[in-house]
């Protein structure tokens, strides 16, 4: 007998969603502080790009969970509100940066070419390029591998877990940006 799973909205799922891409936990601020000493960079610089690796884990996380679902468009769409907002309150370009890092992802995800570290390998030596500056890139891909792995198994793992339950009318499509 399968277990029940637990439910949640697509507002719900999106607000954790956001939280976890945009709020990094105090151990990994403490390791990021430690890494860009030894690189000799900013942080903040890390902590950018590893939002952006995080919301890339989110939004292939999601197009390989759910689909072309009515769920999955409910959760990109108040996502996508939060991003709007997000971009709004800190400017920046924010949007178009975040755009420009989901494409580069999911080019790279979607290319042919094969890859003897899988995956997070790949991932990772995107993230190292789109790090600013001459730093160490094996340091570099090997943490955005890391981070891209450990956050995506997460991000499917809660979508397993999780019945999203739809209010009427939520299921409508929504213009912004669409999962790679």
């Amino acid at each position: 007998m399968e277990a029940r799973k637990e439910e949640a909205s697509p507002v719900e799922l999106s607000a954790l969603l956001m939280d976890a891409v945009c709020t990094p936990a105090e151990r990994e601020q403490t390791a990021l502080g430690e890494l860009a000493g030894h690189l000799g960079m900013e942080v903040n610089i890390l902590q950018s790009e590893l939002m952006f690796l995080r919301a890339f884990a989110v939004d292939f996380a999601i197009a390989l969970t759910l689909g072309q679902s009515p769920e999955r468009q409910a959760v990109l769409a108040r996502i996508n509100s939060h991003w709007e907002r997000l971009d709004r309150e800190v400017g920046a370009d924010l949007l178009e940066d975040l755009q420009d890092r989901l494409a580069l992802y999911g080019e790279a995800v979607g290319s042919e070419v094969s890859d003897s570290t899988g995956l997070s390998g790949l991932v990772g030596r995107v993230f190292a390029q789109c790090v600013p500056g001459k730093h160490q890139g094996e340091d570099l891909s090997l943490l955005g591998g890391s981070m891209f792995a450990a956050f995506f198994a997460e991000i499917v793992t809660l979508f397993e877990e999780v019945e999203i339950v739809l209010i009427p009318g939520e299921d409508e499509e929504e213009e912004g940006f669409a999962a790679n």
